[in-house]
């Protein structure tokens, strides 16, 4: 029967035994490479087998997305490279670029996005409340928006494209958090808006959208339909006739 110090000797051996194998000269390059830093040729190794197997731990989505984007980055490490970078600038705010900055702001802070007309509108409405929410709701930039988003003149837009552009900049604005769209017939959609605010918020908001609809910026005529709850707004809007 073998000693415990027989034993663990046998086992530091195993664990020490040597490997031979014949390398490329490019590997031979990068081991002596590092081994000019100090590090011997087994630390090179087991370090090396540490990183595959990191890599091959991979869950099977980050693998594909490592090897569907590697070519376009040149190699993994440049992939890798820039994919810390990104996950630095996203921890550390003062290294974040604007657009990341108001994305988090929006998302962290509840931030809004308004514009300046509105802005203005929603001041002189606070000096005057006898006028109430009437300007705001009338005096907007909601075409301007839509036209800048579709990049399309006016008269080349479709309900359709009207209110899918309003889905993609008010959510983005953080107006609402979601924003569904359905088509009933022909030229004819239910639209339903969500909000954490309360009724006046949506009660603003159906006014906005009846004064835009029923515009006569518009290429067409429209009849407008909604109801304000206290974190939902409800809009059925229908094209008539195109106006001439």
């Amino acid at each position: 029967m073998a000693s415990k110090k027989d034993s663990s000797e046998e086992k530091q051996g195993a664990d020490t035994s040597p490997i031979y194998v014949k390398v490329s000269s490019e590997t031979r390059e990068i081991i002596n490479k590092y081994k000019d830093e100090g590090k011997t040729i087994s630390y090179i190794i087991a370090e090396a087998i540490e990183i595959y197997n990191n890599i091959k731990s991979l869950s099977p989505e980050i693998a594909g997305t490592i090897e569907k984007y590697k070519e376009k980055y040149g190699n993994e490490t440049k992939l890798i490279e820039n994919a810390i970078r990104l996950l630095d600038k996203q921890e550390n705010l003062e290294r974040s670029e604007d657009i990341d900055l108001w994305c988090r702001a929006r998302d962290e802070l509840q931030m809004m996005l308004i514009g300046k007309t509105t802005f203005n509108q929603l001041l002189t409405a606070a000096e005057s409340p006898e006028e109430s929410l009437d300007k705001p709701m009338k005096r907007n930039i909601a075409l301007g928006v839509i036209l800048w988003v579709t990049g399309k003149p006016i008269n080349d837009l479709s309900l359709d494209e009207i209110i899918n552009a309003i889905k993609k900049m008010w959510i983005v604005a953080n107006y609402f958090y979601f924003i569904d769209i359905r088509k009933i017939a022909n030229d004819e959609y239910h639209v339903i808006f969500k909000h954490h605010e309360n009724k006046r918020y949506s009660n603003y908001w159906l006014g906005y959208y009846k004064e835009f609809f029923l515009s006569d910026e518009l290429p067409f005529k429209c009849h407008v339909e909604g109801q304000a709850l206290d974190e939902t707004l409800s809009l059925t809007i229908k094209k008539l006739y195109a106006k001439k």
